[in-house]
This record gives structure tokens, C-alpha cells and sequence, in this order.
């Protein structure tokens, strides 16, 4: 989860300056495990609410609903989720962007992470800070978008290089999860305690419960369990070095992906690969972890190999390439 705000935000200066200076110089072992269509046929659906049949043109598949393959825990594909979409700056796909999300959705991405805050006139906004920052939007920085109408904040351009030639602006969350619907799946980060409630009744509102959840951390939890139908909707919990919140989370059925570090003092890797066979998986559960900033094919590799389901990546082409190769050994089809 994105709560180390500090050491992503320096990545992505890192990243942004970069592009400015290239710019400036050059202008199981006895049973197969089983087939998507396999685990398609035999799913039964979830208690959390699907969208309408007439809102999908064709049968869900694992990219646009968790009632395929990713609540099946017989089903061992491995899963990318896109961080932020597939953003690069000063190719015209800022962070955040519909640009970033559409590079992400045709790149094969399972899943993409946008960030969730509420306008003033109660709109989630794809935003990562408020007051908005300069890497986030040069033209709109020092704004608060609690304090901007919806069409306000979606009137100020996003960050990219060369500034003369930004493009992309803010997005409406109810816009991409109707763009999303039969495509890919999101997750909403919320980046304030005080827009839990409108993220879950975003995500009501548009019976979006199949392809949408929400990212969180543990110490959330108890407040999230005061709002109204905060049972409707399914979740990602960050735990962080704290292993004993698992036992907590196992009693919670909306709960989605364990959010856990890659590695854990006094744990080596069968230790931690048994935690996620037998606490995790066991629950219901699938094994969520962020890649690093910079990750390698062979990093991915490694994630996945540790026993994690899901990865976040901060490198999407490289994600891609480990996930296809890591599908393919496991007999998943497509991988």
C-alpha cells in the first residue's frame, strides 16, 4: 500500500527528472493446477453483490471479476496490479492518468491501483494528495480537493514533461469504473480516513462490489466497520511487520488480499511461504505485496515464487514478462 508516501513521491521525482534530462539531451504435483475456464465453471458466486448480467457484454473472466479465479484458491495464477497504471513521464502518461490506465488495461494488467479523495460536492477524485503537490499538477499545486467542486479538479492538468504539453487531467472515479466495467479490475486507495464512507457508497452505487475494492490499512479497520455497508464491498489490509493482525483479518469475510511486506525478521522463506499456505490461504485470503520501486523480471520472479498471489508493480512491462513466464510453468492458460 501506498502509506510510505515519502519514498514513492521521491521515486517519481527521481523518475520525472530523469525523462527532463534525456529530453534536454536527445529531444501441485499429482493434479494440474486448473484452467481458468475450469475454475470459471465451477465458481460459485460471492456474497458480496454482482453487477447486473445486462452490464457485461460477454461471461466475466479473472480481468474483470474476483468471482473468477481470484476467490478460488485452487486457482494458482498470478496476478499484477498495475501502480497507477502504466505511467511514464514525459511520454503523456502522467500517474493517475487515463493515458496510464489505458496503457496498463491493453498491457494485459490484471488489476490497476487509483488513488480515491472526495471533492466538496462529494465526487471521488483520482488523487494522491491534498493539497495537491507539484509533481501531481504544477498548475493546481497548494489546492485542496476537498475544497474544489468535481469539475474544478478535473479541469487541472497532471504533471508531465514538457509542462507546455500536458494533456491528461484529473479523473471522476464513477467515470473509470464505468470505463473499467468488463475490462479490468481497480483498487481504491484511499488516501483519507474521512472518504471511506464515499469510496463504499461509490462502489454501491455503480454495483461495482465484482471488480472493485478498496485498499486499506489494519489500523483503519475499526473504523471502517462503523460505516454503513462497509460489508458490501471487499478490501486489501495493510499489516505491515504485524503477523498476529492475520488472526484478525481471517474473521472478516470482506477481507480480499492480506497486504504483506516481502520479507519479515525471523522468518526465512519456507517460514513465510507455509504463513501464506496455511493463514492466509486458508482463510480465504490471497497473499498481496508491493514490488520495488525499480523492480527486475527476476525480482517479480521472486515475489511469486515466495508464495505471494498478487503483486503490485512499480514496473508494468517487467511485471508482465514474470507473470506470463511464472502462468506458463504453472500450466495456466492464458498466462
Amino acid at each position: 500500500m501506498e502509506l510510505q508516501k515519502t519514498s514513492v513521491i521521491g521515486a517519481r521525482l527521481a523518475l520525472c527528472l530523469a525523462a527532463a534530462l534525456a529530453a534536454a539531451c536527445s529531444s501441485s504435483a499429482a493434479e494440474k493446477p486448473k484452467t481458468d475456464a475450469a475454475v470459471a465453471a465451477d465458481v460459485a458466486v460471492d456474497a458480496v453483490a454482482l453487477p447486473d448480467a445486462a452490464t457485461l457484454a460477454t461471461a466475466p473472466t479473472w480481468h474483470d471479476s474476483f468471482a473468477v479465479c481470484w476467490t478460488d484458491m485452487t486457482c494458482q495464477r498470478a496476478f499484477v496490479i498495475s501502480h497507477g497504471g502504466d505511467w511514464a513521464s514525459g511520454d503523456g502518461r502522467p500517474y493517475d492518468s487515463k493515458a496510464a490506465f489505458l496503457r496498463a488495461y491493453d498491457k494485459g494488467a490484471d488489476g490497476i491501483k487509483t488513488d480515491f479523495l472526495v471533492s466538496v460536492d462529494n465526487v471521488g477524485i483520482v488523487a494522491h494528495s491534498s493539497p495537491i503537490e507539484f509533481w501531481e499538477s504544477s498548475e493546481c499545486q497548494g489546492k485542496l480537493i476537498e475544497q474544489m467542486t468535481a469539475a474544478e479538479v478535473t479541469a487541472c492538468h497532471l504533471f508531465d514533461l514538457p509542462e507546455d504539453a500536458q494533456t491528461q487531467t484529473y479523473q471522476r472515479v464513477d467515470d473509470v469504473i464505468e470505463w473499467a466495467r468488463g475490462k479490468v479490475t481497480l483498487m481504491l486507495t484511499v488516501k483519507d480516513s474521512t472518504a471511506f464512507a464515499r469510496a463504499i457508497e461509490t462502489i454501491l452505487e455503480h454495483k461495482a462490489a465484482d471488480f472493485v475494492h478498496i485498499e486499506t490499512h489494519f489500523g483503519d479497520l475499526a473504523l471502517i466497520q462503523t460505516l454503513p455497508n462497509w460489508d458490501k464491498v471487499r478490501y486489501t489490509v495493510q499489516i505491515d511487520d504485524q503477523l498476529a493482525d492475520i488472526d484478525t483479518l481471517v474473521k472478516l469475510p470482506p477481507v480480499l488480499f492480506c497486504e504483506m511486506n516481502p520479507t519479515y525478521t525471523g522468518l526465512d522463506a519456507a517460514g513465510l511461504k507455509t504463513l501464506i499456505d496455511t493463514k492466509v490461504h486458508a482463510a480465504g485470503m490471497r497473499a498481496f505485496v508491493s514490488s520495488q520501486t525499480l523492480p527486475s523480471v527476476e525480482q517479480h520472479k521472486g515475489l511469486w515464487d515466495a508464495g505471494f498471489d498478487v503483486v503490485m508493480t512499480y514496473n508494468l512491462a517487467n511485471a508482465m514478462e514474470a507473470r506470463t513466464a511464472v502462468n506458463a510453468a504453472r500450466g495456466i492458460s492464458p498466462p
